[in-house]
């Protein structure tokens, strides 16, 4: 009789339970790999060529190609058997304020600066209209402070209450710890809102800055477009305490006719006054005034049931709108976010199919394409503000936006992907998204570059996904990074990668698989 010691009972014992274990995963892995063969190149090619096409003007929030996209995402939530989740619907329609700044001038005795003649770029308005309302106008020089006592003060035997203040960009020689945040002493923007918030703690109801005409130009190509456009925001029923304060930016030459002066007069009086402080005060009417129209939108949301934990839920977001046509070009956002947009498709067509065919996961999805991302994350504001599922009962968020091109520190490379947030919030999220990766995407590299909330970018803060974050719901953000064609008529379907995304897509299926269909919800910790 053969002898077995119990030292080798062990070993048996233990080699039975991996294999078992080993065929269970292998089981469970084996319908992840067939239903995320239903993600391919060929059908993502066929979505995006509609959904970025010169047919849907660019997907402007609230415009024709908006809606054309959203009844194209709807018919096809509607082909997979999706169920429409609000009242019946598939379309979650909301209002969205759109504030344009029609008016803006400066009248002296001296002259005028307008808007209309980009005299003067308008960086925050007046709450209220202005119809010819009177200003003493006050001319600050650097707009700076040292805090200790006898220190250096642009405002020193000046009252700028209730005032407008002129302030001139840049920091005297000597003078640069004024402003002790060293990318604010490269940034005019930065330096403005820093100087603007000193001046308005003095009192002030305004600053206009005045700067050189290169820097001027620099400023208005940098940022000029998102001061001009208008305002969106989602209408609120509390009011806002946001100060009624003026802050524009005009060029160093408009600064004689701002206080009062001519230009012949203005040489002697600045000289002067850079020898000895004396104080410069004019008056100027200031003409302001703003268009609020109302803007019907809708975020397009399919609903998969899930079996025994239906109850909680994971949301696969992208955003479907863009920025629409500009100078009468159509920037078609074949990247951003058509890429998104498409890959959220796919995945909804796998998830389908699986349940067709008696796989159903355990947990619900609910397959969200928002609207206003590039006007502000508003149409996952309004969601989270307003959620069909209770929040309470979301799982986790994964979110996808422009997984179809490289950036410059990928040239050449379209195997990887930035993975932004995975370890805010849960630590069980990551861990999870990592083993999968490895698992089922290995040749798929997770960049974390842009993972920390004090990245300057600030691509935590500049996505959907954000705004369930805000509400303790752990997120990943897929996305390739920035490239010469973010926000230019130039991204199209042509310079798309398609391998690239349907990796990404069967990487975030996989991720989505393993969160609907662990036996445990993933903890926030």
């Amino acid at each position: 009789m053969f002898k077995i010691s119990t030292h080798k009972i062990t070993l048996l014992v233990l080699s039975l339970f991996l294999f078992c274990s080993s065929v269970f995963a292998q089981q469970k892995d084996s319908l992840l790999l067939k239903y995320v063969q239903h993600i391919n190149e060929k059908d993502m090619e066929k979505h995006l060529s509609i959904l970025a096409s010169d047919e849907y003007e660019g997907r402007e929030t609230g415009e024709k190609g908006q809606k054309m996209a959203a009844e194209y995402i709807a018919n096809h939530f509607k082909k997979l058997g999706l169920d429409a989740p609000v009242n019946g619907s598939y379309f979650q329609k909301f209002i969205i304020n759109k504030t344009s700044l029609t008016e803006f001038r400066v009248e002296t005795l001296t002259g005028k600066i307008e808007l209309s003649k980009n005299e003067i770029i308008v960086v925050n308005s007046f709450k209220e209209d202005r119809n010819k309302e009177d200003y003493d106008i006050v001319f600050a020089g650097y707009g700076l402070e040292d805090k200790n006592e006898n220190g250096f003060s642009s405002y020193r035997n000046i009252d700028v209450k209730n005032k407008i203040a002129v302030v001139m960009t840049g920091i005297p020689k000597g003078k640069e710890s004024l402003i002790p945040d060293e990318e604010a002493r490269k940034s005019i923007y930065l330096q403005m809102r820093f100087k603007a918030k000193l001046a308005k703690e003095k009192g002030a109801k305004g600053v206009i800055f005045v700067t050189g005409k290169s820097e001027y130009t620099l400023f208005d190509q940098m940022y000029g477009h998102y001061f001009k456009d208008p305002k969106w925001e989602l209408p609120s029923e509390k009011k806002q305490d946001t100060p009624d304060f003026l802050m524009a930016l005009s060029t160093t030459d408009k600064l004689p006719n701002l206080l009062g002066y001519t230009d012949k007069k203005w040489n002697k009086v600045f000289k002067k006054w850079n020898k000895k402080k004396n104080i410069l005060e004019g008056k100027a009417n200031v003409f302001s005034e703003t268009k609020i129209e109302k803007v019907e939108t809708e975020n397009v949301l399919g609903y998969l049931e899930g079996t025994d934990k239906k109850e909680e839920l994971i949301v696969l977001t992208a955003h479907y709108d863009h920025i629409g046509i500009i100078d009468g070009k159509i920037h078609n956002g074949a990247d951003d976010d058509g890429s998104g947009t498409t890959a959220i498709l796919e995945l909804a067509e796998a998830f389908a199919k699986a349940k067709s065919e008696g796989n159903a996961p355990h947990r619900s999805i609910l397959f969200m394409l928002v609207t206003g991302e590039e006007k502000g994350l508003l149409g996952s504001s309004y969601y989270s503000d307003n959620p069909v599922f209770p929040l309470k009962n979301t799982v986790s968020n994964l979110n996808i936006d422009m997984i179809g091109r490289m950036d410059k520190a990928h040239e050449g490379n379209p195997n990887y992907v930035y993975i932004i947030g995975s370890t805010m919030l849960s630590t069980e999220l990551h861990n999870l998204s990592e083993a999968t990766a490895k698992m089922y995407a290995p040749n798929v590299k997770l960049d974390y570059t842009y993972n920390s909330k004090d990245d300057p970018n600030r691509f935590y803060y500049r996505s959907d996904h954000y705004n369930f974050a805000k509400h303790d719901i752990p997120v990943i953000f897929y996305f390739n990074g920035v490239h010469e064609d973010y926000h230019q008529h130039t991204d199209e379907v042509d310079k798309i990668h398609f391998g690239k995304m349907e990796a990404i897509s069967r990487l975030v299926f996989a991720t989505a698989w393993e969160l609907v269909n662990r036996k445990e919800r993933i903890k926030n910790d």
